[in-house]
């Protein structure tokens, strides 16, 4: 069982928790851009979701296509387009891949059960995110 989706927008990293103290309480909260990117990511998934999240191996992975900064010259503009210069700037690739915490018990139980996993970020004319999920057993049948 295979499903694919896309994320359209931008990608963005999973931001790092942010600090508050109310007395001698100390807290966190995710910051907004984080949540927000989060939170687009399940919604643009829900219609692909299975009736039961995956409990089974999973294979994931995962391509980012990144917004190409309008600094670049036309010639490295060309160069991002045709795939020869790929974004090697922030942010960072394990970062941009955080983004399946939110998947958690909607598409799989949970995402302890990815195995394998494969990742990309490349420039684009049409940033957006493509997951595909692949079932590594037969037994989540859609």
């Amino acid at each position: 069982m295979i499903i694919k989706f896309s994320v359209i927008g931008n990608p963005v990293a999973k931001g790092r928790p942010k600090f508050f103290r109310k007395g001698n309480f100390v807290g966190t909260y995710t910051p907004k851009k984080t949540k927000d990117h989060e939170e687009s990511v399940l919604m643009q998934a829900l219609p692909h979701k299975l009736e039961r999240p995956i409990d089974v191996p999973i294979k994931l992975t995962m391509v980012f296509y990144m917004v190409i900064p309008i600094s670049l010259s036309k010639k490295k503009r060309e160069m991002a387009i045709s795939g020869e210069l790929r974004p090697t700037k922030r942010p960072d690739l394990d970062n941009l891949a955080k983004v399946i915490d939110s998947l958690n018990k909607v598409m799989w139980v949970d995402d302890s059960l990815i195995v394998e996993q494969h990742m990309e970020k490349v420039y684009s004319e049409n940033p957006r995110t493509e997951i595909i999920i692949e079932s590594l057993s037969t037994k989540n049948k859609k």
